[in-house]
């Protein structure tokens, strides 16, 4: 039985980019029960997808003409790109109320480039980068943040609960790629101000483990 039912309890989704990040993602989702289509530029890393009963599909063009939602998680923009648009492309054959969710980090400029050549065909084009790394990935424990329509993102969310335990949709097409960029830029902000003031107190005197200890006790380190 599904997991994970409503309006979305049969349908074949599909999985395209099966790396460090996409690979465990796509078997979190097929152990939940959905019917799953993958494809990758290499065949060998959907090995655990196929013996978990997924199907193998030799080109986007084929997940779009059977899959009426897509999951894509790719390392660079001009993959992205390829993927959509290329030959052998998800335009070539999507169906209109089509959901595509495009997971990587992408860019605004892309992504409404991408909009602009779905929309027309009657399919919704989704940003949804995800935070959690590969550890989350493996473990069902990431945050996925959704721009893009609404509807489409309430329709298909019951596949999103496999793949991360914080699914949120956060505004328009392009708004989860700037909520991932803020919640970046606040984490590496805080790294970068933890190092400085580690130095400060070790050149001040203080012995490093011991700070380190004494600082997980304080009202910020219990945090």
């Amino acid at each position: 039985d599904l997991l994970y039912e409503q309006d979305v309890s049969g349908a074949l989704a599909g999985f395209i980019g099966l790396g460090a990040m996409g690979g465990p993602m796509a078997l979190n989702l097929r152990k939940a029960g959905f019917a799953l289509l993958v494809h990758d530029t290499r065949r060998e890393a959907a090995a655990p997808h196929l013996a978990a009963g997924a199907e193998w599909a030799d080109s986007p063009a084929e997940i779009a003409a059977r899959c009426k939602v897509v999951f894509t998680c790719l390392p660079s923009l001009a993959v992205i790109e390829q993927v959509g648009l290329g030959p052998a492309g998800l335009i070539e054959t999507v169906q209109p109320g089509t959901g595509w969710f495009e997971m990587s980090t992408n860019s605004r400029e892309l992504l409404q480039q991408l909009h602009g050549a779905f929309a027309p065909l009657g399919a919704q084009v989704l940003d949804a980068p995800v935070s959690g790394g590969a550890l989350g990935a493996v473990r069902g424990k990431l945050a996925i943040w959704v721009g893009g329509c609404k509807e489409t993102f309430d329709r298909f969310e019951p596949m999103l609960k496999p793949m991360g335990d914080r699914s949120l949709h956060v505004g328009e097409l392009g708004a989860g790629l700037v909520t991932k960029l803020v919640h970046n830029c606040a984490s590496q902000s805080i790294q970068a101000a933890i190092a400085e003031v580690f130095s400060l107190g070790v050149k001040a005197g203080a012995e490093p483990l011991a700070l380190w200890a004494a600082i997980r006790q304080g009202s910020i380190g219990r945090r």
